[in-house]
């Protein structure tokens, strides 16, 4: 019996000591892994910001340029997850649902909430982590092989011409630049300043995405070229009703040399109208027209002359690190763990929306505190599984297709509990009529309401071109009317 006891402790002591010994193997090649993505991400980020400064007209080289930024931010992400993104078990809605008691779905309970949370996790289109699998081995291999496969393309970069100097677009600067569509304003400008001889006289190019997506702002970027502005005599900028009234406009202001109309497209292309346009410039007099074409509708692709330009959601990646710098501004996340932790949670509830970035990371940035960001994201939280179990639609989708978003608490601070409809966000341009005064700003962080029951609000404005202004239509919700026992009515 004793020689039994031993042979087993024996055996449990030797797994032990060999478990140990496999987690501290395992430590040291995930170390060692986590080094590797450090240096391979120094020489990545090298080439990218050269490749930036460049003005590279072939396409094959803007291909490979867009595969190496696309592995950047994947990289930068992966070792942000290693550092900030807590075990997916973990929550903070004990820390603080005391505070925020209104927006807990009262019949639930805590495990109730776990299933929630992992269903809205599955249902919600950009979800950090929930969908990339990918360990950091193969990432950092996949990474290698990238930056070996492109010595090629930094050879060849060196034969295209750099462009003037522009300020490096992250943290203090990345609000006031485009970001994420440095290839889509190289498609653009390719087909802005080429002159092929066996072009039509009239080029049209489509360029076509979701709402609030940066189209407007790519062409805007692209137009701003001090390379555009000396090719073309005259840039005009329609919207699709203005195609109607469009030839008088024309007529004044027409003249010889190069044209380049901008027309934007909510809606479906009133053919006739545009068939009048295009007839119109056919008689114009000039040396080439170029016309391109916005619009949300994949409809439009048939009125080009070159292929489209699809501008799509960034992905996951590429927001994060979007967001990232939004949020800590001058401030380095590796010296705000806690932070970090929690704007990854914030930038998973955004689902990949630029208005939402903007929003929600110029509060954060202005207050560093832990429990403000916790706050925001269990503001934002509620307010997605809510409309995730009830339509199955992120609260972003949602505005887009101009369906109201029912909040329970317009303010995640204060006491103000008032909830409110939103609906209706639109755009308006800087020169655009009078601008409401009250600001999201003022809404989410406890300011008085007006005392309408129906108002508007501006969501935010823009610092680059073409400096839109968001705005959208709060209403304020009734209480619901509860009837009782003895139809006694409770509000």
């Amino acid at each position: 019996m004793e020689f039994l006891v031993s042979a087993v402790a024996s055996d449990l002591i030797g797994r032990f000591i060999s478990s140990l010994a496999q987690n501290y193997n395992n430590h040291t090649c995930k170390e060692d892994d986590r080094r590797r993505l450090e240096r391979i991400l120094v020489r990545m980020h090298s080439v990218v910001e050269e490749a930036e400064r460049r003005h590279i007209t072939n396409q094959g080289m803007l291909l490979q340029l867009k595969g190496l930024i696309g592995g950047f931010y994947l990289g930068c992400y992966m070792l942000d997850k290693i550092k900030f993104q807590p075990p997916e078990e973990e929550s903070i809605e004990d820390e603080v649902s005391h505070e925020i008691q209104s927006f807990a779905l009262s019949a639930c309970n805590s495990a109730k909430r776990f299933r929630l949370a992992d269903a809205m996790r599955k249902h919600t289109p950009v979800a950090f982590g929930s969908r990339n699998t990918t360990s950091l081995k193969d990432t950092v291999d996949g990474l290698e092989t990238k930056i070996a496969d492109m010595r090629e393309f930094v050879i060849l970069l060196g034969s295209h011409p750099r462009l003037p100097r522009q300020p490096y677009s992250t943290y203090l600067y990345i609000d006031t630049c485009m970001f994420g569509r440095h290839i889509e304003k190289e498609q653009v400008l390719n087909f802005l300043l080429c002159n092929n001889p066996h072009d039509s006289y009239i080029s049209i190019l489509p360029i076509i995405g979701p709402p609030r997506i940066g189209k407007k702002t790519l062409v805007q970027h692209a137009c701003q070229d001090e390379r555009v502005r000396n090719c073309f005599s005259h840039i005009f900028f329609f919207k699709e009703d203005d195609l109607k009234t469009g030839e008088l406009s024309l007529n004044s202001k027409a003249s010889l040399g190069k044209h380049l109309f901008v027309i934007e497209f909510i809606w479906d292309v009133d053919e006739t109208a545009w068939t009048k346009f295009q007839s119109f410039l056919q008689n114009m007099a000039g040396t080439g027209i170029k016309v391109v074409v916005i619009s949300r509708r994949e409809g439009i692709a048939k009125f080009g002359t070159a292929q489209p330009i699809r501008v799509k959601k960034l992905s996951e990646e590429e927001f994060w690190y979007y967001f990232k710098a939004l949020a800590f501004g001058s401030m380095d996340p590796d010296a705000h763990p806690e932070l970090a932790s929690l704007a990854m949670q914030l930038a998973t509830e955004m689902n990949g929306s630029f208005l939402g970035a903007s929003v929600y990371g110029e509060l954060l940035r202005a207050d560093p505190n832990t429990q403000f960001w916790q706050r925001m994201l269990l503001f934002l939280r509620e307010v997605s599984q809510k409309h995730l179990t009830s339509s199955g639609l992120h609260p972003v989708d949602l505005l887009d297709t101009n369906i109201p978003v029912d909040f329970p608490r317009i303010a995640f601070v204060g006491a103000q509990v008032q909830g409110c409809l939103v609906y209706d966000l639109r755009v308006a341009g800087p020169a655009e009529g009078q601008l409401p005064k009250l600001t999201s700003r003022d809404i989410l962080l406890g300011g008085d309401f007006p005392v309408e029951d129906k108002f508007d609000v501006l969501v935010w404005r823009s610092r680059i071109p073409p400096y839109s202004n968001y705005i959208a239509t709060l209403e304020k919700r009734k209480p619901r009317r509860v009837v009782g026992k003895r139809n006694t009515i409770y509000h």
